[in-house]
């Protein structure tokens, strides 16, 4: 297949995901928005979950966590290369610990495939009264 056959399926943000013996994706705590009462802030621990159909063994795979203004800031990025069943979906689950976020506002999760966008998924930082 082409990396132009890639296709971002589906996204998630949460605080945990994992996926059992038998295959089965589980997520908890969903979440679109980090409130936070100070800034800089640091969230603890969060989970991307993406599935992406179109891809083959040996892509990279990118996915990093921008500020959505013209500068796009980077907050965080992992980069994997892909090892998938050909007849399956590639499932990712990244675990992104102490992310440092400067200012509040809109920030982007960016999935790549070979430095091909594949989509893009908002959330918001605010901060919120004590």
């Amino acid at each position: 297949m082409s990396v132009l056959s890639a296709r971002l399926n589906f996204s998630f943000l949460c605080d945990y995901a994992s996926v059992s013996r038998e295959g089965k994706l589980s997520l908890n705590g969903i979440f679109e928005n980090i409130n936070v009462r100070v800034l800089p802030a640091q969230h603890p621990l969060m989970f991307v979950v993406a599935n992406i159909s179109g891809v083959n063994n040996g892509d990279k795979f990118t996915c990093e966590i921008v500020r959505s203004d013209k500068d796009q800031k980077k907050a965080a990025t992992i980069i994997q290369e892909i090892k998938v069943d050909p007849r399956r979906n590639f499932g990712f689950i990244g675990q992104f610990v102490n992310v440092r976020y400067e200012e509040q506002g809109e920030y982007l999760v960016k999935f790549y495939i070979d430095n091909k966008e594949l989509g893009i998924h908002r959330f918001l930082v605010q901060m919120v009264k004590s």
